[in-house]
């Protein structure tokens, strides 16, 4: 079996999102934008690492309530102590090494803040949250959310279907594949082939994707993701009108 080689690696853009919190958006990465962006990584379209950075204490700094439709999220939290809320009723902690996974679907607003005792006191946060789309059959389905616990891992390789997509993106220290170096906060994409081979170099903390791609049409505004420009703006007045639901 084939052992996937690197093909490409695009650094993360430095910016800062929610309130006040600095991240590496590392898909679209540093020079990629628009749909182009977005098909390279299909079906994966957007993945941040926040932090890591320390709150000073009396902070506000977090993802407050916001909405979105047409897709999944997935948090993984390596630092400080997170609460998620959402318009279902749905509440959850998230803790070093924890992940969550959303179904935004039809439509749903959420928030994700450190816990009280971490905004009052201060403290680290670090992790990453990672946008899946949704095929257009499933952008309609109900919205909600289950907790991941952690799962230690080391050393691996790993089959993969040959067609999916798939890339590594280490977040601290840094990998090899294929003698390929990748350093930290790079997503390395990998060519086609049925085996993943990872060696790490230092002590490191990393991810896969892999992922069966949609080769759908993405329209894209905000936090909504859709296959047309009209669902787009279905998507923001059902919001402006309060079908999403309430989170105060």
């Amino acid at each position: 079996m084939a052992i996937r080689s690197v093909v490409s690696q695009v650094p993360g853009l430095p910016t800062e999102d929610g309130n006040h919190v600095p991240l590496t958006r590392l898909v679209p990465g540093r020079g990629q934008q628009g749909a182009a962006a977005f098909q390279t990584m299909d079906p994966f379209l957007l993945m941040d690492h926040f932090g890591p950075m320390v709150l000073a204490p009396g902070t506000d700094a977090g993802f407050p309530p916001h909405p979105h439709r047409g897709f999944q999220t997935l948090t993984y939290l390596l630092q400080g102590a997170f609460r998620h809320r959402d318009s279902t009723g749905g509440s959850g902690f998230l803790r070093p090494g924890g992940a969550q996974l959303m179904n935004a679907g039809s439509g749903i607003i959420h928030s994700e803040m450190p816990v009280p005792e971490h905004l009052d006191r201060g403290g680290p946060i670090e992790g990453v949250q990672l946008w899946i789309n949704l095929p257009r059959a499933e952008k309609g389905s109900a919205p909600g959310f289950r907790d991941l616990q952690p799962d230690a891992g080391a050393r691996f390789e790993q089959a993969l279907a040959p067609d999916w997509t798939a890339a590594v993106v280490p977040l601290r220290g840094t990998v090899r594949i294929a003698g390929v170096r990748v350093p930290a906060d790079t997503v390395a994409l990998l060519g086609p082939g049925e085996i993943l081979a990872v060696s790490a170099e230092t002590d490191v903390g990393c991810m896969l994707l892999a992922g069966e791609p949609l080769r759908e049409p993405i329209a894209h505004y905000g936090p909504f993701v859709m296959n047309t420009r009209e669902e787009i703006e279905q998507a923001v007045q059902d919001y402006q009108q309060g079908r999403m639901g309430r989170l105060d």
